[in-house]
């Protein structure tokens, strides 16, 4: 069990780091530098750059050694497919229509508390955090609905988007998402179910304009695979 918790602890923690870019694609990987930082053994930490190097998230290659996967492209267009799709069904047929003006409140808080921490350069852990609000006005859809864990899983599940949305915090899409959180949240109050899915994928569909600039500055952090 100790073998196992070491190795959970070090697969959260390397897939953190890649996730926030402080391990960016390219990155050497060392197993047993790395041990030695977490404190645990050499065992664990290859069994958890393992589970990465399945995940597409970490290559192993025996003659060059193993690096950070560059972000793939084709399937980081399948995760946020999916993602949309499951989204989209939850807020539609689950949600719309039935948000009471608490749970309404609780979602404006969330914007504001965005659009607040947004605005201050000087917050610390400021990227952390505004990815933590972002992924709790999502996450509020799938807890209204008892669904919680269905959020937490698919978004353990999504290695490749999640990366790319560390470069969306310096671009124009950052900026947006206030005003894609509030129509997403007027389309459940008062819209049609075409009003939450053009709401939806127009929030979601963003990411690609990180992609475009990300990948004029950092081409070998891509790959269309």
């Amino acid at each position: 069990m100790a073998s196992l918790s070491a190795r959970e602890m070090a697969y959260q923690t390397l897939r953190s780091r890649i996730i926030t870019m402080e391990l960016k694609p390219g990155d050497p990987l060392n197993d047993r530098e790395l041990a030695e930082e977490l404190g645990i053994s050499r065992t664990p930490m290859r069994e958890a750059l393992l589970m990465l190097n399945l995940a597409r998230m970490v290559d192993i290659k025996p003659q060059s050694g193993t690096h950070v996967a560059p972000i793939n492209l084709r399937l980081m267009e399948m995760e946020q497919f999916a993602r949309f799709t499951l989204e989209k069904e939850i807020l539609n047929h689950r949600l719309r229509g039935h948000v009471t003006p608490q749970q309404e409140a609780e979602y404006r808080r969330n914007i504001e508390d965005y659009r607040v921490l947004e605005a201050d350069l000087t917050q610390p852990d400021r990227p952390t955090r505004l990815l933590e609000l972002d992924n709790a006005f999502h996450r509020r859809s799938f807890e209204l609905i008892g669904m919680a864990a269905h959020y937490d899983y698919m978004l353990a599940s999504l290695q490749h988007v999640e990366r790319i949305r560390k470069f969306s915090l310096q671009t124009e899409e950052n900026k947006s998402v206030c005003a894609t959180h509030t129509a997403i949240l007027e389309a459940l109050l008062h819209g049609s179910p075409d009003d939450v899915s053009e709401a939806l994928e127009s929030h979601l569909s963003r990411y690609k304009q990180s992609v475009a600039q990300a990948r004029s500055i950092h081409p070998e952090y891509f790959i269309d695979e």
